[in-house]
């Protein structure tokens, strides 16, 4: 009998949270209105990396918005200590700035979006950042190459 394919957003509860790590203040409430209007995900906004690092595992995000240039500890260095926790390991994530460590971002698999971002582009990239992350899961929970 063939196993019956379940994908992994369909297997239980799953978290719907967005975090967004954003310390302007107007970009934030940007994002936060677009993607809880336009998107079945919620969000949480956090003002600064070394916060959002100590509140991330209670959080249980699906996935990670943050900006690069962020007060206490960068973009870049949240994600790196970030991955040192099981709790959000793995999370998908994606890094918004006028200007961004590229080279180091794909390095880690980390999707980017340039600052001033337009709506379809910040809606395209959260759906493709979510859709690859579940065809990896299914990938990997299925054994496929």
């Amino acid at each position: 009998m063939p196993r019956e394919v379940i994908p992994p957003a369909a297997q239980g509860p799953r978290n719907t949270t967005i975090l967004i790590v954003e310390d302007d203040a107007d970009i934030a409430q940007f994002l936060q209105q677009l993607i809880e209007e336009e998107t079945p995900y919620h969000t949480t906004v956090i003002d600064n990396g070394q916060t959002a690092l100590e509140q991330a595992s209670q959080i249980r995000a699906c996935l990670m918005l943050l900006d690069y240039r962020l007060p206490k500890l960068n973009g870049l260095e949240l994600y790196d200590r970030l991955q040192d926790n099981p709790e959000t390991r793995g999370v998908p994530t994606i890094m918004m700035s006028a200007t961004l460590p590229v080279k180091e971002l794909e390095l880690r698999g980390i999707y980017q979006i340039r600052k001033p971002m337009d709506i379809g582009s910040v809606i395209r990239m959260i759906t493709h950042a979510l859709a690859t992350y579940e065809e990896k899961s299914l990938q990997e929970q299925y054994n496929y190459p």
